[in-house]
């Protein structure tokens, strides 16, 4: 186990690859490029060399013309010369008239000679391109007629939408019609989704899982990184109806106070008692586009804290309102006087309308298939209008159980259905989607490998000693540390040292505010203010010193080896290794996980696509309908690294998003009713750890610490505001390598290109090349590319030679200017167009690039295609998803956690 000594004496192993990887991998491919495309490719190519040789002669060609002056009259001077000096020096073409009469200037300035050779091969190459594209076009769309054949994109166009599904089966004829060409951009954009990304959606990606061997020094982690060699026979189809929708439908459905009546009831949260007051947090929640449900919490503070209190006491566990009126009524061995009941439920009323006592669902919050729990419930209340709800309940789930196994015609048809009998049924229950339901989600579909994956070869011992030092960079460059900082002066501020918070909801808007301050320092603000002890500022400037360390001799060695935007930044590796030991003792006491997204390149290159947090964050929502090892592997990873004894909670909110739908692999739960969790939200408190100096979540029972864990992939800053305390026990993956490369600015046609080199540690790429375009200059990039005509071949080859670009790219919305708070951007993310693979050297692409770019009215960023999508042999893109572990370092106790680790992961070998 690779160790660095720490700076005051401790000992900090390096972070560990997890024993478990998941598998994302596209279930389509390109064949082998057509002839004609590849003559297409290779002589634009050419026309790009020859435009960047152009250019690189004018400044020599202009002094050149400049001089010649002595050699011929003032009248030719002024009339040819001149004119073609500043043609030249303009990048504009001269006139032919101008050029007819150079007489014999070029043969007295070889510099013009050179230069109207190079301007005669490229009119040359632009004919023989021209007369190429008709040929390139037909190869290119003969292409996208197979993958529109082929039955993954067929089941994935369905998923997306009907028009599209009628649109792929069209192309997949080869029509040459009007309308088949003004399909063929939105055809061709999804298409090369399906085989470039591997983001799972639908039959567009496949999931797998599988154990990685322990490395070895003689492992070179060879394998072919083949999709074709992935179990994607042992795929199925896991669909789920879209929990926005059902969650909107329960709230619809409970507004009825007959419904609700016959519901368990509890509070809204844990009551505060203060004074003989009683505070609550109650939330509110709008129905968000039907991709996830948006909650806001505010304060409710009332006097008659007792009868309060009473009903807290008597919902939990949840009981049905006319229990409860009974309960209150004083209910005991004789009927309850009638009076009192009514009092009691009129009471009752009260609170609910009030929003603090709230029905339970009749499904669990993590039900993956609520509906027919929904419909049972409509029919136990007896009512014949409820029995008609229930069976269109039915229907909805019957139509989105069969929709996984359907052939493409009858998914697109299934959708269809089920939208407007979604639609239909919330706006006869008074809740309306809204302006736009043909857009409506109303399922999710992953495709999962059931069968376990070798992933022999997939990493080899340097890809492990690579992957754990990039994670004690990522520690660095994260914006974790800070979170939890700022969490601990804004604790300590109000509950003083050493102080108790006994409601978790109480601290949620101090929680949720630390991290817009540390988001909003991180960007360059003030970090906090300062105090007695590690607080966030000065914490924080002792980590932001080790970045900048880091950053300014990464910049300096850069700068001084001549290196430009085309030349690599190569992190010093042994500085990266010894990370470990110079991270600040607080932000080293508890654990943390990572979660790298991986693919590999030629050469043995390691492209690292994210790296965000980890303990099984983005693997767990598989896991139930994955191999079984995948859970008990996942639990054995967590518990190895936080040691015997620790105890362990999953909190797993689903807000709508049906990606929050995780099994739960540990033993304990934090949630909202203990019914369906082993901790409620009361059964836990804040503390002010005073040891370690930092807010930790305790049991109230017990007095044990829990590791808390966010089980989920939605951006813990859009999820329920009381549930930041809890989000933010271990917050980190908020990670940015951008500061480590140097930005090159050089002026283009409507503003600045703005170009970054790539970034390498070992042999890992950590950021691709990237070119920035402003708006403006994305608006000339239109108009130049409308004037050409359907394949601006002339264009795309100046553009390319222009910004120095590769033909294969990845283009990206521009990020957009920072706002005031975190997750108002995040928010604003959710609607900006996904990256999407542009081929500039391929006709069809090319014929496209207008209507993609214009897509982006406010900017792009072009990123190099690394790897780009493969061709032949079946050869589909493949993802791993590695996290990695490192053992929290407590006070005084870092060799030992250390050893504790070490003997955790042994023991996991030898089990495996």
């Amino acid at each position: 186990m690779p160790v660095a000594p720490a700076h005051d004496g401790r000992t900090v192993p390096l972070p560990r690859v997890a024993p478990g990887a998941l598998v994302r991998t596209t279930l389509l491919s390109l064949p082998a490029e057509p002839a004609p495309a590849a003559a297409f490719r290779a002589a634009l190519a050419e026309l790009v060399v020859l435009e960047r040789r152009l250019t690189a002669l004018a400044p020599a060609l202009g002094d050149a013309l400049y001089a010649s002056r002595a050699d011929h009259t003032e009248d030719f001077h002024r009339e040819v010369v001149l004119p073609l000096r500043r043609a030249v020096h303009n990048g504009r073409e001269p006139r032919p008239a101008l050029l007819r009469r150079l007489d014999g200037l070029a043969g007295r300035v070889p510099e013009l000679r050179a230069w109207l050779d190079a301007r005669g091969r490229r009119e040359d190459v632009l004919a023989s391109l021209r007369s190429a594209t008709d040929p390139a076009l037909a190869a290119g769309r003969s292409v996208l007629a197979g993958l529109c054949r082929e039955p993954s994109f067929l089941r994935a166009a369905s998923f997306t939408s009907a028009d599209l599904l009628r649109a792929v089966l069209r192309a997949g004829h080869g029509p040459t019609d009007r309308r088949a060409r003004k399909e063929e951009v939105g055809v061709a954009r999804h298409a090369v989704r399906a085989v470039a990304r591997t983001t799972p959606l639908s039959a567009f990606t496949a999931v797998g899982w599988g154990l990685l061997p322990a490395p070895s020094a003689a492992d070179r982690g060879d394998a072919s990184w083949n999709g074709a060699d992935l179990p994607v026979g042992s795929s199925r189809a896991v669909v789920r109806a879209n929990r926005t929708l059902v969650d909107t439908l329960f709230a619809a459905l409970a507004a009825d106070p007959r419904r609700r009546s016959t519901l368990p009831h509890r509070m809204c949260s844990s009551l505060r008692d203060s004074g003989g007051r009683a505070a609550f947090a109650r939330s509110r929640t709008a129905f968000t586009a039907a991709r996830f449900l948006a909650e806001e919490d505010d304060e409710v503070t009332l006097g008659a804290a007792e009868p309060l209190r009473r009903l807290a006491a008597l919902c939990d566990p949840p009981a049905t309102l006319d229990a409860l009126a009974g309960m209150l009524a004083g209910g005991g061995p004789t009927e309850p006087d009638p009076g009192q009941v009514a009092a009691a439920t009129a009471f009752l009323r009260q609170v609910c309308d009030a929003g603090l006592l709230i029905p339970v669902e009749p499904y669990a919050p993590q039900d993956p298939d609520p509906l027919p729990r929904l419909a049972g419930w409509l029919r136990d209340t007896g009512a014949p209008h409820d029995r008609e709800v229930a069976l269109r309940i039915d229907d909805l789930s019957a139509a989105t159980g069969e929709f996984g196994t359907a052939e493409p015609g009858r998914r697109a048809a299934l959708l269809a259905t089920l939208r407007d009998r979604w639609v239909t049924l919330l706006a006869d229950l008074g809740h309306p989607v809204g302006p736009d339901p043909a857009r409506l989600t109303v399922l999710s579909e992953d495709i999962v490998m059931r069968q376990p994956i070798r992933l022999d070869g997939f990493l080899g011992a340097a890809d492990h000693r690579a992957l754990g030092e990039l994670a004690s960079l990522a520690e660095v460059f994260d914006l974790g540390p800070a979170v939890r900082r700022q969490v601990r002066d804004s604790f300590v501020a109000r509950y003083g040292p050493g102080g108790v918070c006994p409601h978790v909801w109480d601290f949620g808007a101090d929680a949720d505010e630390a991290w817009q301050r540390a988001s909003r320092a991180a960007d360059g603000g003030a970090p906090g203010t300062d105090g007695d002890g590690p607080t966030a500022a000065e914490g924080v400037r002792r980590l932001a010193a080790l970045r900048a360390e880091l950053v300014e001799a990464v910049h300096r060695a850069h700068a001084e080896s001549g290196g430009g935007p085309d030349d690599d930044v190569v992190l010093p590796a042994g500085l990266v290794a010894g990370f470990g030991s110079r991270m600040p003792s607080w932000a080293t006491r508890r654990p943390v996980s990572y979660t790298g997204f991986v693919q590999r390149a030629g050469g043995g290159v390691l492209c690292v696509n994210h790296v965000y947090g980890g303990w099984g964050r983005f693997s767990s929502r598989f896991l139930d309908s994955l191999d079984p090892g995948a859970a008990r592997v996942a639990a054995t990873a967590v518990s190895g690294t936080l040691g015997p004894g620790a105890t362990v909670a999953q909190v797993r909110p689903v807000s709508g998003f049906n990606a929050n739908l995780h099994p739960r692999f540990v033993p304990e739960e934090i949630g909202p009713d203990r019914s369906y969790a082993s901790l409620g939200m009361d059964d836990v408190e804040l503390v002010h750890d005073l040891r370690g100096d930092e807010v930790r979540v305790r049991v109230k029972a017990t007095g044990a610490w829990v590791d808390v864990l966010y089980a989920g992939v939605f951006a813990p800053l859009l999820l329920r505001p009381r549930l930041a305390p809890l989000l933010m026990d271990h917050p980190h993956g908020i990670t940015d390598f951008g500061a480590l490369v140097p930005r090159h600015l050089s002026p283009v046609p409507g503003g600045d290109l703005v170009r970054t080199p790539r970034l390498r540690h070992r042999h890992l790429v950590l950021r691709r090349r990237r070119w920035g375009l402003a708006g403006p200059t994305v608006a000339v990039l239109l108009a130049e590319l409308a004037a050409e005509g359907e394949v601006p071949v002339g264009t795309v080859a100046r553009w390319r030679s222009l910004l120095g670009v590769p033909d294969q790219l990845y283009l990206h919305a521009a990020p957009p200017a920072r706002g005031g708070r975190v997750d108002e951007d995040l928010l604003s993310a959710l609607d900006r167009p996904r990256p999407q693979y542009v081929d500039l050297g391929d006709a069809l692409h090319l014929r496209c690039l207008g209507r993609w770019l214009a897509r982006h009215p406010g900017g792009v960023v072009l990123e190099e295609a690394l790897p780009a999508p493969a061709r032949g042999e079946a050869y589909a893109a493949v993802e791993l998803v590695v996290e990695t572990y490192r053992a929290g370092l407590g006070v005084g106790d870092a060799g030992d956690a250390g050893a504790r680790a070490a003997a955790g992961w042994a023991n996991r070998r030898d089990d495996r």
